[in-house]
Order: C-alpha cells, then structure tokens, then sequence
C-alpha cells in the first residue's frame, strides 16, 4: 500500500487505486494517515473531517465513513485482509502502515537526512536527498478537502516545503552550483515577495555568479516592496550582505545549516 498525502489525497494497492468517493472519506484517510499507528478517537476523527459542518449523527456518520475507506481498501487490493488496515480500537480508529508507505513520512525521513549529511559537510548527498524529497510533492496538498484541520496542516507543509527548498538552494550554493541555482531561487522570490531569507540567497547566487548588477537590483526591489507595503526596512542580515556586494567583499558562505522556520 501507498498513500499519499502530498497532492490529491489517494491510497494506492500496486496498480490499483482505491475509489474514495467524497472528500470526507478522503479526510478520513488523510487524518488517520497523519498519524499512522495511532489510535484517533472518535471525537478527533469527527472534528477534523467534519468542523463545524456535522452531520445529524456524527458517530454513525463516522462509522459508516470507515466501513466505506475498508471496502474500498478491500477493492482495490483484491484481497480482504486490507480491510483491517483500519481498524477499530479503544473508541477510535487506526491506520496500519508503515511509515515508508506514506509519501509524506516518507519526505521528512529524507529531509532528517538530509539534515545529517548537512552537518557531516555531505552536500552533495544533500542535496540529492532533497530534490528527491521535493519531487514527491505532485500539487496542493490535500487538495479537495476543507476544514480547519486541513488548513492547519496545508500551512504546516507549506513551511516543511519551503525549508527543505531553502536548504537545498544553501547546499547548492555551498558546492558552488551558483548560475543554476538563481532560476531556482527567482521562482522561490517570485513565490514570497516579502521573505527576505530567499532574497539574500538569490543576491549570492547572483553576485557569485558575475552578476553583481542584478543582486543589488534585487535587494533594491525587495527594500522597496518591504517599505512601500509594510513600512519597514530590511532587516540587518540582507542589508548587511547588500553593503558587502556593493564594496566587493562577498566572502565565501558558511554552512547556514537547517532553517527551521
């Protein structure tokens, strides 16, 4: 089995993809798939999917919810026995899986290691880890479901994606992959305007790549973005690595290691 977390929420069986019909059964899969190997009560299960939008019997519509993700795991997988990868135990339910079988477990292991080749001086390794790690992502997140729950979690993701893109620009940076890393860096700009993080690194990536113009052009257009809509100016950090390109002294980057955002 395969479930996926990181786009449409879906639950695959080799070939086969189980049929998850609405978007509540699809919330079921992806609360229980959050937490795999742990039980979520009753109560839990039915604020998360449900929010402020219940149904004239929660417990009853919980109960005929899960029946529904059981058949369908049965179905896909051709075999019965799928049926008890959820299970009911201790007032609530449970998702059996190994974490290696959900996409997104799966994505922070390699982001945790990630982080060690990092601190070992393994960029290279790294930076492997993290593009496949980043490929697994295939669109919005838990897309077609609604509910505070999901939103909570659709902007938890936002910021584990967008560390693990940033370490992988740094770790580019570090092994002098600069020119290559500035159109990765302009779509990240593109994406946060105001996070003043990515606009430094894309000022190195430029500068170290012969283009001392265009980093101090964008320090210009982020001081005048952060002042114009917000009434701030930048922060010491990228003003004080505008002042070393504009004086030519950009020394070599130190290892940053993990923003933990």
């Amino acid at each position: 089995m395969e479930v996926r977390l990181l786009g449409s929420v879906t639950a695959r069986f080799g070939e086969s993809e189980a049929v998850l019909r609405s978007g509540r059964a699809r919330g079921l899969l992806a609360v229980l798939a959050w937490d795999p190997n742990q039980i979520i009560p009753d109560a839990a299960l039915i604020d998360r999917i449900w929010d402020e939008s219940l149904p004239r019997h929660p417990r009853a519509a919980l109960y005929t919810l899960a029946a529904r993700l059981r058949a369908a795991f049965a179905e896909a997988s051709g075999d019965a026995a799928e049926r008890e990868r959820v299970s009911r135990r201790c007032g609530g339910y449970v998702l059996l899986a190994a974490p290696e079988d959900i996409d997104l477990h799966r994505f922070r292991s390699a982001v945790g290691q990630a982080r060690e080749n990092v601190w070992n001086g393994a960029d290279a390794m790294a930076v492997r880890l993290l593009d496949g790690a980043i490929g697994m992502w295939r669109g919005a997140q838990l897309a077609g479901i609604t509910g505070a729950w999901a939103d909570r979690v659709r902007r938890t993701l936002d910021q584990e994606r967008l560390s693990a893109l940033l370490a992988c620009a740094e770790a580019r940076l570090r092994l002098g992959r600069h020119a290559e890393t500035v159109p990765f860096l302009t779509g990240l700009a593109d994406e946060h305007p105001f996070d003043e993080q990515i606009a430094g690194l894309l000022m190195v990536a430029l500068c170290r790549s012969g283009r001392q113009g265009a980093a101090l052009e964008r320090y210009t257009t982020v001081r005048t973005r952060l002042v114009g809509a917000l009434g701030v100016e930048p922060g010491a950090s990228i003003s004080e690595l505008h002042r070393r390109i504009l004086h030519g002294d950009l020394s070599p980057v130190a290892s940053p290691g993990f923003d933990e955002r």
